[in-house]
């Protein structure tokens, strides 16, 4: 898994996807993302062991949920863990408020 995230802030469906083939989506902000694995705010809980897709516009991710924590003055953190054939990467989709963490390093330094 990669340590270093980057943070962002976009608007997704995260879509659930169960066994028969049915899906329920769930309305969230991309809050971090890395190349193999995503976290976005919900007002509702997504499972643990999940099958999801986050939907960003023309975009689509999809992964297994790795944890859902709850906060009680924001919501639920889903941690999504990405499918290898679905890694992320900035070439292909950028949120539109994207920071890395060592950009913001080198302006704090210059």
């Amino acid at each position: 898994m990669s340590l270093e995230r980057n943070w962002c802030s976009e608007l997704v469906s995260v879509v659930r996807v169960n066994r028969s083939g049915d899906s329920e989506s769930v309305p969230g902000n991309l809050e971090e993302i890395a190349e193999d694995n995503a976290l976005v705010l919900t007002e509702y809980p997504v499972p643990v062991q999940s099958r999801v897709h986050i939907s960003c516009g023309t975009h689509v991710l999809r992964g297994t949920t790795k944890s859902c924590k709850y906060d009680p003055l924001l919501g639920y953190y889903v941690e999504i863990e990405l499918a290898p054939a679905s890694r992320w990467s900035p070439d292909w989709f950028s949120p539109r408020h994207l920071v890395a963490p060592r950009d913001l390093q080198l302006r704090l330094s210059a």
